[in-house]
């Protein structure tokens, strides 16, 4: 509404005869009542017409001495406000700062410190890194000494009762046991065994069983033996003439005043394989699970999307395989059962995991052992540490009971090598590799993308199984293509079928997909007897 001083003349007179004289009153009064008030209005509109403009000056110039008075008094209160404001404007960018230098400095430990990690296991982290004192203890050193001098004699009954409890647990019983080691080493010479030095481990976990014991004894033990000619295949001569059982892990647990065995050198289920000239042949129904990546991290493409399995569906795929009554075995244990005829636990599979990625160290490591389950982890070694894992945490996984496998150097397609590398080079070089870092045999390996046997000849195909007979490897993982397949031929032991696990399987998916392939397995292996 504008003010009294901008409005006309007219309107000012009506407006003040108003509130003067309400509406209804010259009707109400007497005669000489209303002439008095008429009166009073008469001069009260001589009055306005009077101050007319002069007026509306003197108000606007009292507005403006106001306006400047209200200034001056705020000049003394602008400063402290800027200064604020200032100060604000400071602090706002300084916390700007510190949280972009924050994240920046915590992206390359995202994957270790991402909320969607799971807690850090504290015994975990300590079981794997140790306290390590070096032991003389004279009882030490005579419970290797008896162990291994009665498997030179090959008193397998002397050694079973030498076993842990865990350790015998691993056995389908003392029969099973003394079976496999009469197999695998009652046709060979022991001529001789070294131990090295003992030191105490505090806490251990054991590898066999990825349990975690308090405290126990560690000894790395070497034998030396010799095969009559024609009872192995070449390759596997020559490795034992190389020492294949060099420096292979004893362990002692101490169970009230005695040591017994936990891991038992050359003699342990998990010690290197030897391949007989003339192996058995064996269908055994076994699922070979492959992964890829194992995290809750969000995928940002197709790909990427089908090769990562949620930790949440890893652990629900864990949990289902444990409630079903499934044992997790490596790759060594189940060419034991090929050639040497161990027993297997009932309804034996493998979990496997290609290329090494970072993610299977940070969130399957910790799902495994939780579940007390073994993986076997084919590794890239021309691609360690970003997005891989390191050369520190293929050790550890090596400690932890995971079996290391070889995965090429460079990831290529054996088939059609490219320009700079060979067949030969990838194979050796990576199996080499690995060797040196974990100080142990590489007998494993896996097709990247699963070449030469998608889209190469087949005498490119024949090239590539020749090399890895001939390199010392004995058995290699296939790519599911076109079919999942969970029956292992101990024939093809370089055409090892798998079942794939995909990104965004859920748990229906993947038990549905488990049961179609063994129903279709069976009928094939009933075929084949």
């Amino acid at each position: 509404m504008p003010t009294s001083n901008k409005m006309p003349l007219s309107e000012r007179e009506t407006r003040l005869t108003k509130a003067v004289m309400p509406r209804g009153w010259l009707r109400k009064r007497p005669i000489e009542e209303r002439d008095t008030q008429l009166t009073q209005c008469a001069e009260v509109r001589e009055q306005v017409a009077r101050i007319g403009k002069s007026g509306a000056q003197e108000n606007y110039a009292r507005s403006r001495a106001r306006l400047r008075a209200s200034r001056g008094r705020s000049v003394d209160l602008q400063e402290p406000q800027k200064r604020r404001r200032r100060w604000l404007v400071l602090l706002a960018i300084s916390v700007l700062v510190l949280v972009c230098l924050g994240i920046f400095i915590s992206f390359p430990l995202l994957r270790k410190v991402s909320p969607l990690a799971p807690a850090p296991d504290t015994s975990l982290e300590h079981a794997l890194h140790p306290q390590i004192t070096p032991d003389n203890s004279t009882a030490i050193g005579g419970t290797v000494e008896r162990f291994m001098s009665s498997m030179q004699q090959k008193d397998w009954s002397t050694l079973w009762r030498m076993l842990s409890p865990d350790a015998q647990l691993l056995w389908q019983g003392e029969q099973d046991f003394m079976h496999f080691e009469q197999s695998k080493f009652g046709a060979l010479t022991l001529r001789n065994y070294k131990q090295g030095q003992a030191v105490i481990s505090t806490p251990w976990l054991d590898p066999d069983t990825t349990h975690i014991y308090s405290s126990a004894a560690l000894v790395n033990v070497s034998l030396l033996a010799s095969a009559p000619a024609g009872l192995l295949t070449g390759p596997s001569q020559q490795d034992l003439k190389g020492g294949l059982f060099k420096g292979t892990a004893f362990a002692l647990v101490q169970v009230g005043q005695n040591w017994q065995v936990a891991l038992a050198g050359p003699a342990d289920l998990d010690a290197p394989v030897l391949v007989p000239a003339r192996p058995p042949v064996s269908h055994l129904l076994i699922p070979i699970y492959m992964y890829h990546h194992i995290s809750n991290l969000p995928t940002h493409n197709q790909l990427d999307f089908s090769l990562t399995v949620t930790l949440t569906d890893f652990n629900a795929q864990l949990n289902w395989m444990q409630q079903q009554g499934y044992h997790a075995i490596t790759m060594t244990e189940l060419f034991d059962a090929f050639y040497d005829g161990k027993a297997l636990p009932s309804r034996p599979m493998i979990l496997t995991f290609d290329d090494g990625y970072a993610d299977v160290y940070t969130y399957a490591l910790p799902a495994l052992l939780a579940h007390h389950y073994r993986g076997v982890f084919y590794i890239i070694t021309g691609m360690i540490g970003g997005s891989y894992v390191s050369w520190k945490e293929v050790r550890d996984l090596d400690r932890s009971g995971m079996q290391i496998a070889s995965h090429t150097v460079h990831h290529i397609n054996l088939g059609q090598p490219p320009a700079g590398t060979t067949v030969q080079n990838e194979l050796v070089k990576s199996k080499a590799k690995l060797e040196s870092i974990l100080k142990e045999p590489i007998q494993f390996f896996c097709y990247p993308t699963g070449e030469p046997f998608h889209h190469d000849t087949l005498a490119e195909q024949q090239i590539v199984l020749n090399d890895l007979f001939n390199d010392g490897y004995l058995g290699a993982t296939l790519d599911p293509a076109s079919f999942n397949s969970a029956l292992q031929n101990s024939a093809l032991p370089y055409e090892m079928p798998r079942i794939r696990v995909s990104g965004g399987e859920n748990l229906s998916e993947f038990v549905g997909i488990l049961l179609a392939t063994l129903r279709a397995d069976a009928v094939r292996l009933k075929a084949l007897k």
